[in-house]
């Protein structure tokens, strides 16, 4: 029998979870190429289980979870953001356990995410993806999100 996999919005009992996936991920940033300038730079250094809870608390934000037969693998986090013209959903982090990657997991917690910017009337759904992470800008290519720009930068230090 196949796993079931699914997706569902996040609760305050799914946050202990939530918050071991982010700083695992953190820590698998580290060594990837821009991984730790977004670590030092342009992450929220607040505790995970802080920024989660004030997600679950901010109706401009969303936090899906993703999970294999009721057991929570992965998570997305997600925000309204106004643009000149338009509101976007900005993925902020979109993690899923190792082991259960390439299954399926990340294309559900996307599927959520979707929805609840369809129903905050968004205009479109973005996230980063780190130079050298082939396999995050595959997934998000897989799942109909193409590249738009690209952010360069330069130590002065």
């Amino acid at each position: 029998m196949a796993d079931l996999v699914a997706h569902r919005r996040a609760t305050a009992g799914d946050i202990t979870i939530t918050a071991e996936l982010a700083r695992a991920g953190r820590a698998e940033l580290q060594d990837d190429r821009g991984g730790r300038w977004l670590l030092e730079h342009d992450s929220d250094r607040a505790d995970p289980e802080q920024i989660h809870n004030d997600a679950l608390a901010n109706k401009r934000a969303c936090l899906v979870v993703g999970s294999i037969d009721n057991v929570v693998v992965g998570f997305a986090r997600a925000f309204l953001s106004n643009a000149a013209t338009d509101t976007l959903c900005m993925i902020e982090e979109l993690i899923v356990h190792p082991d259960a990657r390439a299954i399926g997991v990340g294309s559900e917690i996307l599927s959520g995410v979707r929805a609840w910017a369809i129903e905050n009337d968004c205009a479109a759904i973005e996230s980063h993806v780190l130079p050298g992470n082939r396999a995050a800008k595959n997934f998000f290519e897989r799942v109909g999100m193409k590249t738009r720009k690209m952010r360069v930068s330069a130590d002065l230090v």
